[in-house]
């Protein structure tokens, strides 16, 4: 298991809340997320462990992925966590609109300005996506940790973030599955009536 698996894992742990000591981890790393991106000295005790030495963009992505994962689950009684691969925030976004069809336009907007974030602005976005995302408990979002820890470290090589928003993009705008199926099913009925 990568240290990032291990890291996320703990987040796992402490998001369960069963113990003291789990809702005291939680509510400092939640509060974390209002000094960012400076690094919170009361994270520490958790966050170090895993971050260790590493430096600048790469230690903050550590503090910064564990302060939305506490903010996310805040006040939730069962957390929810996707191990799905390939699902990131254009996803999460595109199940709300799924729910909500008539704020679209709204929607489009805010993923739009969380798509095009510097990487000196990406805490701020984040925590505007995370905070509107478990705004909506109606979409059921189950979010992949360990995916998110690595779309924000990567997001700072600018050879690199391209890729995410294509990807971030491509699970917003894309057909969903049940649309897929509805144009697989209109093009086999079209192929059957030609017959």
């Amino acid at each position: 298991m990568s240290n990032v698996s291990e890291f996320i894992e703990q987040l796992k742990q402490w998001g369960k809340r069963e113990t003291g000591d789990q809702r005291a981890a939680m509510a400092e790393l939640r509060r974390g997320l209002q000094e960012f991106p400076h690094l919170a000295p009361y994270m520490h005790r958790y966050v170090a462990p895993f971050a260790g030495y590493k430096k600048g963009w790469e230690k903050q992505t550590y503090y910064l992925t564990a302060a939305l994962f506490a903010h996310y689950h805040s006040g939730s009684e069962t957390p929810q966590y996707s191990d799905q691969r390939y699902v990131n925030m254009g996803t999460y976004f595109a199940a709300v609109v799924r729910q909500d069809p008539d704020g679209k336009e709204a929607i489009e907007r805010r993923f739009n300005i969380l798509l095009t974030a510097h990487p000196q602005d990406l805490h701020y976005h984040l925590r505007q996506a995370i905070a509107f995302l478990r705004s909506k408990p109606e979409a059921e979002i189950a979010i992949n940790w360990e995916g998110l820890f690595w779309d924000i470290l990567q997001w700072a090589d600018d050879e690199k973030r391209p890729l995410i928003q294509e990807r971030w993009a491509t699970n917003f705008w894309g057909r969903s599955d049940s649309d897929k199926k509805e144009t697989d099913d209109q093009t086999q009925n079209t192929k059957q009536g030609e017959i």
